[in-house]
């Protein structure tokens, strides 16, 4: 181990106490992703889990290569665990959360293994309470799982480096071709790892093949899926949604991992939280008289190389999201850590944890109860329409793909009929004809770059949407006398449209 500086211990921290308060850690980890598992709605996205991870095998296969986003590896574990803990919200979210749980003993482990065992409590602490990492590991998505995964590579890849085991070997094969098939930004962790081969080439030069080795087989199981997206009729990757990043962005990406991105208020005072985690991170990075440090190094390359990547990238084609590079938060949350510890001045440390720990607890708070951190209402919209349909209504969902999140809740009688179809647009009066009545329901589609913040607005996104369907606009234009109801649900809008006889609206044309 290449220590830098001496790591000023805060009192506290003993070794007795390091035992008994990791597992406190990890019961309050556990108790804040098990906390309100099932309070929220079934989001779009989760909806999507639920229908893929539900169906059969080839239909499985057929949707997740058709979308094209993720590699299939998520759903294919989704559908083994989902007859386990059934399809309610707690069933649906329970896989993210035991591997959000799991990341916190992971981190530990590595950061015991980088630094020392002091560094690694509090690192595992900040990730407990990390409001980010709560939310990703109550989402029936694979972000919590690409985390973990991630950790337990890194930790197989640095074990491997220094002890020449074979079993961690075989571990980082085993584990980088999980994340490869788990998520394409897992491709990110062999560029990481051979940068930091190279910049320690002399060390680990003896490494270098066997490591090559390891990366050529991990990827060689993801080599069928690429054939299979090659070999599809239309090539199309189905984040077109994302808007271009701009510099601002990379600041805003590490406040939102570091401690959650909460721009109400009291901004004012979470941004001096996320100076002081700043100031954490420069101690963090900051070189001594004599050298900078391998886990440092290490942990830097980690952090900046994806980050500014993506970023480059994305000026043509735009990747970047904070959840797709949620995978950074281990490390960013290590070199924080590692940065409020080895300050020479222990008020310094005392204030530095004040800050952080004071501004997770109330991103904890805003998580839960501020409107900008709430997924879309399906089962308030669904109930709402449950309660008031009538015979001869109709339901208008703006893309086939809401039956997701809608069908999910949705247990009227009324039929259900989409608008669209990817690129593929529908009359709406064939729609609508023989219906005396039209519920549509538009939600907003375009997530912002640093989600899960809603983009609320008073008035709904309507009028604001680039991408809106010019044949319900029209539609609605020319219905709007006989709008009888409208509701705004965060993040969806609902029009209940009085269908009037067809030879009104031919004479009104």
């Amino acid at each position: 181990m290449n220590h830098l500086s001496k790591i000023q211990p805060v009192s506290v921290l003993g070794r007795q106490s390091i035992v008994v308060g990791m597992l406190g850690v990890i019961l309050l980890a556990t108790f804040l992703r098990l906390l309100g598992l099932e309070a929220q709605s079934i989001a779009f996205d989760e909806g999507y889990s639920l229908a893929v991870g539900s169906a059969d095998w080839p239909t499985l296969f057929q949707a997740t290569l058709s979308s094209g986003v993720h590699p299939p590896l998520f759903y294919i574990l989704y559908k083994l665990v989902l007859p386990l803990w059934g399809t309610t919200e707690y069933g649906a979210r329970f896989i993210a959360a035991a591997f959000g749980i799991l990341a916190v003993p992971l981190t530990y482990k590595l950061g015991s293994l980088l630094f020392d065992r002091r560094v690694a409590w509090l690192a595992a602490a900040l990730l407990a309470l990390n409001p980010v990492h709560v939310w990703l590991s109550q989402e029936a998505r694979m972000y919590a799982l690409l985390i973990t995964l991630t950790l337990a590579g890194m930790l197989c890849f640095w074990q491997a480096l220094h002890t020449r085991g074979r079993r961690y070997w075989l571990g980082l094969i085993v584990l980088q071709a999980l994340v490869f098939n788990l998520h394409f930004f897992g491709l990110w962790l062999p560029l990481i790892q051979f940068g930091f081969i190279l910049a320690n080439f002399g060390r680990y030069h003896r490494q270098f093949r066997v490591w090559t080795a390891a990366q050529f087989s991990a990827g060689l199981t993801l080599l069928p899926w690429l054939v299979a997206l090659s070999t599809r009729e239309f090539q199309s990757f189905g984040i077109g949604f994302l808007d271009k990043p701009t510099l601002i962005d990379l600041p805003l990406t590490l406040w939102n991992l570091s401690m959650g991105l909460i721009l109400n208020q009291i901004w004012p005072l979470s941004l001096v939280a996320f100076a002081i985690a700043l100031l954490a991170l420069s101690s963090g990075l900051y070189r001594t008289k004599h050298s900078f440090g391998r886990s440092q190094l290490l942990l830097s390359i980690w952090l900046f190389a994806p980050l500014l990547l993506v970023w480059i990238i994305s000026q043509r084609r735009s990747f970047y999201a904070d959840r797709y590079l949620s995978f950074l938060l281990p490390t960013l949350i290590l070199l924080v850590a590692f940065g409020v510890l080895r300050l020479k001045q222990p008020a310094w440390q005392y204030l530095l944890l004040a800050g952080l720990i004071a501004n997770s607890l109330y991103g904890l708070i805003a998580i839960k109860f501020e409107p900008i951190f709430q997924k879309d209402p399906w089962r308030d919209l669904a109930s709402f329409i449950e309660q008031r349909e009538r015979p001869g209504d109709v339901i208008l969902l703006y893309s086939t793909h809401l039956r997701f999140p809608f069908d999910y809740y949705y247990r009227g009688h009324s039929p259900e009929k989409p608008i669209s179809l990817n690129l593929e647009r529908y009359p709406l009066e064939s729609l609508v004809a023989d219906h005396r009545r039209a519920w549509v329901i538009y939600p907003y589609t375009r997530r912002p770059t640093h989600y899960p913040m809603q983009p609320l607005l008073a008035d709904g996104y309507w009028a604001d949407d680039p991408d809106r369907n010019p044949l319900l606009v029209n539609w609605l234009d020319t219905y709007s006398s006989h709008v009888v109801d409208y509701r705004h649900f965060l993040g969806i809008q609902l029009w209940l449209v009085d269908l009037p006889e067809r030879q009104e609206v031919t004479n009104r044309g």
